[in-house]
């Protein structure tokens, strides 16, 4: 089985990069990953406030990718199906902010980083709280066709989304934009909240396969989610509402071109039994997914 290991890395998805690895429409292959930080803060002595100042003042990229890893016969035009197989959580994450993030400064003078220990399924909080994991994928996309994007990005190709259901048992699909569609896939949790209030970032191995559906839906106009019990759709925008109403369209819109019901009864039905959560609400542009339970979508109507 081929394994794409993590010093394989990108900070942009740009369709100038030569790519990582190919791999064949149905092969299971696996995708090793960097934490969110490049893996540079993962000792004590590199996650005090000093460390974690002068870092910032040096510069650095987020989220990188493993990749740009090209799909054979993947066309500009097509669909990606992602399924992801399976996800192993390294033994070791962390957790941290800055203070001016969700504009916490008259709580936290100085930033924080916080190790955290993946154990027997849990991260360990502290002796008492052990929390049981639910590791999803944090940022995944194809590459755009013209403009180069930094991977920590975000837009109709995917990128940081930080939706938990992009995890394993699910399958996300994604527009393809260049030949071999370039996929890149990174920034992995253990857990994190809805809005990505917090959460716990980590190097992951992901097993995973793609499938390249020929052509595209016409009504799709953002990422789709899968699991075994749900549609999702995610949408990016600022603010956070106006990406609520963006999600909710493209899920009217999936409701009616898999059951045939009209754009009415499908809205009426999602508000009813569907939800709308945030999935990344800590920097613009701020995702929102609108989830509609499988079980109550009507069969095929003529």
């Amino acid at each position: 089985m081929q394994r794409i290991t993590r010093d394989k890395i990108t900070y942009v998805l740009d369709r100038r990069l030569p790519p990582v690895a190919r791999v064949q429409p149905g092969e299971t292959f696996v995708v090793e990953t960097e934490d969110s930080r490049g893996g540079r803060t993962r000792t004590p002595e590199t996650t005090t406030p000093e460390f974690l100042l002068a870092m910032k003042k040096q510069g650095y990229y987020g989220n990188p990718v493993t990749g740009p890893i090209y799909i054979e016969g993947a066309e500009p035009g097509d669909t990606l199906a992602v399924h992801i197989r399976d996800q192993e959580c390294d033994n070791l994450g962390y957790q941290g902010y800055w203070p001016s993030l969700f504009h916490l400064e008259d709580f936290f003078d100085k930033p924080s980083t916080v190790l955290r220990e993946i154990r027997d399924g849990k991260v360990i909080f502290d002796d008492e709280i052990q929390i049981p994991v639910r590791p999803c994928i944090g940022t995944i996309g194809t590459t755009p066709p013209l403009e180069a994007v930094l991977s920590g990005g975000m837009g109709r190709h995917g990128g940081n989304l930080d939706t938990e259901e992009v995890c394993a048992g699910s399958t996300i699909y994604l527009p393809v934009y260049v030949d071999g569609a370039l996929l890149g896939l990174g920034d992995c949790h253990a857990i994190q909240s809805d809005g990505e209030i917090n959460e716990v970032e980590m190097r992951s191995v992901i097993t995973l396969s793609c499938d390249v559906m020929k052509g595209r839906s016409p009504v799709m106009s953002w990422p789709r989610i899968e699991t075994s019990e749900l549609l999702v759709t995610v949408a990016l925008a600022s603010p956070l509402e106006e990406a609520l109403r963006l999600a909710l369209r493209d899920m009217i819109l999936w409701m009616e071109e898999l059951t045939g019901m009209s754009k009415h009864d499908a809205y009426l039905l999602v508000g009813l039994v569907g939800h709308a959560r945030p999935g990344q609400a800590q920097v613009s542009l701020f995702s929102m997914r609108c989830q509609m339970p499988k079980a109550f979508l009507p069969k095929r109507r003529s």
